[in-house]
C-alpha cells in the first residue's frame, strides 16, 4: 500500500482547531481524487492510504470528522475506512470524535442496506 500524508496544518495554517464542515469536504474532495471515488461516487480500488495528520490540531468538530471518514464509511463500509485511512498524531478527542463518526455512519449505512435488501 502506498500512503499519502495530508497534514492538517499544512491545508490550514494558523488553525489549531477545525470546526466547520465545508473546510472537512475540501479535505474529502482531496481524499476522494487520491482514493478512486469517480463523480458518480463509484471507486476504482487502488492500493493508496490516506494518513491524516492531525501534528497541532487539538480539536474537530463532528460535521468536520463526518467528511473525512462518515461520508466513506457511509458509502463504502468500515472496512474501506480502515484500508485505506489512517489517522495519525491525533489527540484522543480527534480520535474519540472520528471514531464516533464511523460508528454512527456504520449504523446509517446498515439501515439504508437493510431497507433496499
Amino acid at each position: 500500500m502506498q500512503e499519502v500524508v495530508l497534514k492538517m496544518k499544512d491545508i490550514f495554517p494558523g488553525l489549531d482547531s477545525l470546526g466547520d464542515r465545508f473546510s472537512g469536504f475540501e479535505v474529502r474532495k482531496i481524499m476522494q481524487d487520491l482514493l478512486g471515488v469517480l463523480p458518480d461516487d463509484s471507486l476504482i480500488e487502488n492500493d493508496i492510504v490516506v494518513v491524516l495528520d492531525f501534528e497541532g490540531i487539538t480539536l474537530i468538530t463532528q460535521g468536520f470528522g463526518d467528511e473525512l471518514v462518515g461520508v466513506f464509511t457511509r458509502m463504502f463500509g468500515v472496512d474501506f475506512v480502515k484500508r485505506h485511512i489512517r489517522v495519525v498524531n491525533a489527540c484522543e478527542f480527534i480520535r474519540g470524535t472520528l471514531n464516533w463518526c464511523i460508528s454512527y455512519s456504520k449504523k446509517m449505512r446498515a439501515e439504508r442496506l437493510g431497507a433496499n435488501a
